[in-house]
């Protein structure tokens, strides 16, 4: 298969990429951090089925946690599907006063998927199977230390060729150190010095087994399903499953965001800083900060805290 990527094009993509490490597996998935102190894997990189890929082999994930009827859930956040997220605007809402707590706790977390050619695997092999992972394709879910690796060497300009390229790419060693007590991706791990050209055994089983990551994403929650199960984790109410509409909260706030599209002629570029990044300088910035949304979009947040803070007032009573 003949490759063509531009590298340009590609160190572009990863200019405004800021993850934030989340965790959500799958028995198809490299477990890279099982390995231990000492040891490194090393994995080849593989390009996105999906040509449109702007990064063509990283996809990110972006994800709420909730707590929902006595559990933790992974909500997936509408902004990756390119709509507005109610839960991001209860989290603005809460920074907005002050409560730098709930803010956070209801803010979004990133992971970035890939899939690659397991070169060399130190975990010990499957007791059921005899086998390793070695010589298989996995994909990844990668954290902000190995993703800050991976976004450093394109902006550093250490990489000339694009590394999942079959011919003149290179491997990535995915190495587990210390720091303090803690484990760390970030000190040894590295792509490779030396191109390697993948074999023609390699290619084979590399292009058997990519897919188009975005397969990979869970499907796109409705919005009403997703404002029941904001509302049942602020609340402490119970969610029902299939439930996906509430009478009140999510009727209005819906009807509410509908009028407010269609009133928009564009939307402004997102910036995706958390709000507890934000600079304290007061000087005036040529377009509005979404970390802390324009005038209507923050009376629509209060209003919705509002609500919930009745709920909780009328329960206690």
């Amino acid at each position: 298969m003949k490759q063509k990527f531009d590298i340009n094009k590609i160190k572009a993509a990863f200019k405004k990429a800021d993850p934030e490490q989340t965790t959500n597996f799958s028995n198809n998935y490299y477990p890279f951090w099982n390995i231990q102190e000492g040891e490194e894997a090393i994995i080849r990189f593989l390009p996105d089925a999906n040509d449109e890929n702007p990064t063509g082999f990283l996809l990110e994930k972006v994800t709420h946690k909730l707590e929902i009827n006595g559990e933790t859930r992974n909500v997936p956040c509408l902004k990756m599907y390119g709509e507005e997220c109610p839960i991001c605007k209860v989290s603005s809402a809460f920074y907005k006063e002050g409560d730098k707590v709930n803010g956070k706790k209801f803010w979004r977390s990133k992971q970035h998927l890939g899939q690659a050619l397991i070169v060399k695997d130190p975990l010990p092999v499957d007791k059921e199977t005899g086998e390793t992972h070695e010589g298989k394709v996995r994909y990844l879910s990668l954290g902000w230390q190995l993703f800050e690796v991976i976004k450093t060497a394109f902006q550093s300009g250490d990489l000339d060729v694009p590394p999942f390229a079959f011919e003149g790419g290179c491997d990535f060693i995915i190495k587990k150190t210390k720091q303090g007590e803690y484990d760390t991706y970030a000190i040894a791990s590295r792509f490779a010095r030396k191109s390697r050209d993948l074999d023609d055994d390699e290619i084979e089983i590399a292009e058997e087994g990519m897919v188009d990551l975005s397969t990979l994403l869970p499907p796109k929650p409705v919005y009403e399903k997703v404002q029941a199960m904001l509302e049942a984790a602020l609340t402490g109410a119970k969610y029902e499953e299939g439930r996906e509409s509430r009478e009140d909260l999510a009727s209005r706030i819906g009807e509410k965001l509908s009028a407010r599209k269609a009133a928009m002629n564009d939307e402004d570029e997102d910036d995706d800083s958390p709000p507890w990044e934000e600079t304290k300088s007061k000087k005036p910035a040529a377009k509005p900060s979404k970390a802390v949304e324009d005038d209507e979009f923050e009376e629509e947040a209060d209003e919705i805290l509002a609500t919930i803070r009745n709920r909780r007032k009328n329960k206690a009573e």
